[in-house]
């Protein structure tokens, strides 16, 4: 008889994961109280890069000015926009893509059971939706509900006062003036949209860089473009005190300045979504990070998974993704392992920033003796001819066998490319081997090529 496999959450960890149990001859059924294709298709990746393509052509027809034959004027300016337009934009591209996974599932005729799933045994859930509870049995299931934004003290006091990753989507109307709590993925990339619709845009950071994790160069990059372009960064502050007021919130910082701005966004990082959903059942133990698992998901309890942001290995959808994949396969009798140090990480900024496996420093902490190489797109003829010159590439390689071991790149196209450098990460492919590819030109990937170069 097929295996019965419970799946909590249909984001990128849950609808995968079901999907694979269908092809192996399981018996899968999604519990979801929530959107069908979880944070990242409701309320993170698909809707949050449909605003940075918008702030984007509006970045771009900006650069058009300087192209406009003289006595011409190009009348533009980002009050013209329709954040009204936006939104809806936003909005059809996630309820087209959430209709076709809808179908897909039907067609395949995986169940999804609607409502909050609790555990009520180590083989048993209690599903409570509108039209009541349903007690089902299963064999083995996988945890996948994912994570919601985090407000951290002092700002927890005010979750109904400042907006988060969530509820951004749906501001009445942009804002003259924003400051962004938080100097990560989530934080920059807003800040790089709010911008480009026009608000004044201050980022505040805990740490003294943005981009904790990332290798420095590519974080300071980052920062100098944007600095650039007006965005200010108030780097290794905390926030001490907190005034909100009808038209204007003030952030106190621990150095005495006074931040005030019509919003304030707080992204801080999410928390493990696990609240309520009956863990102790299982015996297992859980923090604001998630449920530990091993590399193959497997959680404390003998028969639960856990994949995606759950378990706070890689907090990215096509990390997720993957684990979904390997939870599911395991449970059909495989030995799978995750590895994250070939996931690519992507920042949809401009510029763009990638990178995949070690970076300098962390090679360098884990005992290798490494070298690197690095070549900036200023010298790439694509780059060039669009007028994007900023940022690079590096390759992270060992210093006895040329053996890659990472790399980053911050530049237009970044997180395309970078999926070149994942395949030499997979394959531990040495330098002088992936020389030996012919790269097309004129492309922004011939900046990996010119880094090979590199001694």
């Amino acid at each position: 008889m097929p295996k019965k496999v419970l799946v909590i959450g249909s984001g990128p960890a849950g609808y995968p994961a079901a999907l694979r149990l269908k092809e192996l001859g399981a018996e899968p059924f999604i519990a979801e109280c929530w959107d069908f294709g979880g944070t990242c298709l409701n309320r993170g990746c698909i809707p949050s890069k449909s605003l940075l393509d918008a702030g984007y052509r509006a970045h771009a027809v900006e650069a058009l000015k300087g192209l406009m034959a003289d006595g011409r004027t190009l009348d533009f300016s980002p009050e013209m926009l329709s954040w009204d337009k936006i939104k809806a934009r936003r909005a059809a591209a996630v309820t087209g893509l959430r209709t076709s996974l809808e179908r897909m599932f039907q067609s395949k005729k995986i169940e999804v059971a609607r409502g909050r799933a609790v555990f009520t045994g180590r083989n048993q859930v209690t599903i409570t939706g509108k039209e009541g509870s349903t007690v089902r049995e299963f064999d083995a299931a996988i945890i996948a509900a994912g994570t919601a934004p985090g407000f951290p003290p002092p700002f927890n006091a005010f979750r109904t006062k400042f907006t988060d990753s969530n509820r951004v989507f749906d501001m009445p109307r942009l804002p003259k003036s924003i400051t962004i709590v938080g100097g990560g993925v989530i934080g920059l990339e807003f800040a790089c949209f709010f911008h480009s619709m026009g608000s004044a845009v201050s980022v505040v950071e805990l740490l003294p860089e943005i981009l904790p994790g990332e290798d420095e160069t590519v974080s300071r990059t980052l920062r100098t473009s944007f600095e650039k372009r007006g965005i200010k960064f108030h780097l290794g502050r905390k926030t001490t005190a907190i005034e909100t007021g009808p038209e204007a919130k003030t952030l106190t910082l621990d150095d005495g300045a006074k931040i005030t701005s019509e919003e304030v966004l707080v992204a801080t990082g999410r928390v493990a979504h696990l609240l309520n959903l009956g863990l102790d059942k299982l015996g297992l133990e859980w923090d604001r990070k998630g449920i530990r698992t091993d590399a193959r998901m497997r959680t404390a309890a003998e028969n639960i998974y856990a994949a995606g942001d759950v378990n706070g290995i890689s907090t990215l959808a096509h990390s997720a993704s993957r684990q979904g994949e390997i939870a599911a396969e395991n449970i059909m009798g495989a030995a799978r392992e995750f590895d994250e140090n070939i996931v690519p990480k992507c920042i949809y900024t401009w510029p763009e920033v990638a990178s995949v496996g070690l970076n300098k420093k962390q090679a360098e902490a884990k005992g290798l003796t490494v070298k690197t190489s690095r070549a900036y797109f200023a010298g790439v003829g694509k780059a060039v001819t669009h007028g994007e010159t900023e940022g690079f590439a590096q390759l992270v390689y060992d210093a006895g066998d040329g053996t890659i071991l990472g790399a980053q790149i911050s530049g237009e196209t970044a997180t395309e490319i970078i999926h070149v450098l994942a395949v030499a990460v997979k394959t531990k492919m040495k330098k002088a081997e992936l020389k030996e590819i012919i790269f097309a030109h004129p492309t922004m990937a011939e900046a990996i090529h010119e880094a090979l170069n590199k001694s």
